[in-house]
């Protein structure tokens, strides 16, 4: 059983995320799935990115650090494209992640000052390969960081952002599914290590 921090997009805590926790605990995991919008949702990416930009992201990753602080290890980070940049921010900054699960979005480190890959971290990206909010460049400088083995990088076929959103426009069922099967692994080697 691995503690998962569960990270919204841009669209908030909606439905979407929940179906994700409620996966995640129906293959035995605890699940936390922070607020960060209080409440509010969106069904317009762009409408959900213009109210993330009103967020202080050094202050919501200090809201992620501390709850992820809070939690038995071990403890991964998991967020869909504005909460996968949170969880990142957290996991390079934060000793003692186990595990990190981005989708959507992967940032250099340079952006948080270029910490050092922390010592057990494992991590995944998952993307679309013509997304238009992901920057090859940015996974290419995160991967340069990672030690061998630390960090997988998954593309999907298509341009959908949130491909593993099944209440959204851009949903995927095949993505989704191998999305689930790379995370179904990955939280099984976290487990099995701790």
């Amino acid at each position: 059983m691995v503690n998962v921090l569960l990270t919204h997009s841009a669209l908030g805590l909606d439905a979407n995320v929940e179906s994700w926790a409620e996966w995640l605990r129906g293959e035995g995991h605890e699940v936390i799935t922070p607020d960060l919008y209080g409440g509010d949702t969106y069904d317009n990416f762009d409408a959900g990115a213009h109210r993330a930009e009103s967020l202080e992201m050094k202050k919501a990753a200090q809201a992620i650090q501390s709850m992820a602080s809070e939690l038995d290890r071990p403890v991964v980070l998991m967020g869909f494209s504005l909460g996968a940049a949170l969880c990142e921010m957290t996991a390079l900054t934060e000793p003692d992640i186990a595990g990190l699960i981005l989708v959507g979005t992967a940032a250099s480190p340079e952006w948080f000052g270029n910490p050092p890959w922390p010592k057990n971290l494992k991590a995944q990206v998952h993307f679309a390969a013509e997304d238009r909010w992901i920057e090859p460049a940015e996974v290419a400088a995160l991967a340069a960081t990672a030690p061998p083995g630390a960090l997988e990088v998954f593309e999907y076929p298509g341009s959908a952002h949130l491909f593993a959103f099944p209440n959204y426009v851009e949903y995927e069922p095949l993505a989704a599914d191998r999305l689930r099967s790379a995370v179904r692994r990955f939280l099984a080697m976290i487990g099995e290590q701790a």
